[in-house]
């Protein structure tokens, strides 16, 4: 992955964006844990995110934007969503400023077109700011809460395809 690789992603799930609903075409899970390790906001690789209880993410990594409420349940059962929903700043003087809000997604059940559009819009945004190659600034103003909602929502969409 590389600076590009975020936008690049954000463009072939906007594009395929149908197919993925339809089950055509599987979600590359593995382009999106690239993508999350690229932006290193996380301490840890993207996938491991997925088995870590609630619990030990909220006491050493969250920034607490999330509502972990199961401390001993893995971050893949979570059902609150952080999207990234706009980002504003000047990237030329590495000031940069994402804004935030709560996607639910299981009201009253699961929407995997809600989990979808999270992610996609998500690097549509982070991937706006990705290419400009001012990756420290990038991951300086990242929520890792959000970010792992990229890792979680699209982990759950992948299992709703199967």
């Amino acid at each position: 992955m590389d600076q590009f690789g975020v936008s690049e992603l954000a463009d072939w799930l906007e594009s395929n964006t149908e197919a993925l609903l339809a089950k055509k075409v599987k979600l590359p899970l593995d382009r999106v844990f690239a993508a999350v390790d690229y932006l290193a906001v996380l301490s840890h690789p993207a996938a491991t995110y997925l088995d870590m209880p609630q619990g030990t993410y909220y006491r050493e990594e969250s920034d607490h934007k999330l509502n972990l409420l199961a401390d001993d349940q893995p971050l893949a059962a979570l059902q609150d969503r952080i999207m990234v929903n706009h980002v504003d700043g000047s990237i030329v003087g590495d000031v940069l400023n994402f804004t935030y809000n709560h996607e639910p997604v299981f009201e009253p059940d699961y929407s995997a077109k809600k989990d979808l559009n999270l992610v996609k819009y998500g690097f549509e945004v982070i991937g706006a700011v990705a290419t400009s190659g001012h990756r420290a600034t990038v991951t300086a103003a990242l929520a890792k809460d959000a970010v792992v909602t990229l890792v979680v929502a699209a982990a759950r969409f992948a299992e709703w395809q199967k």
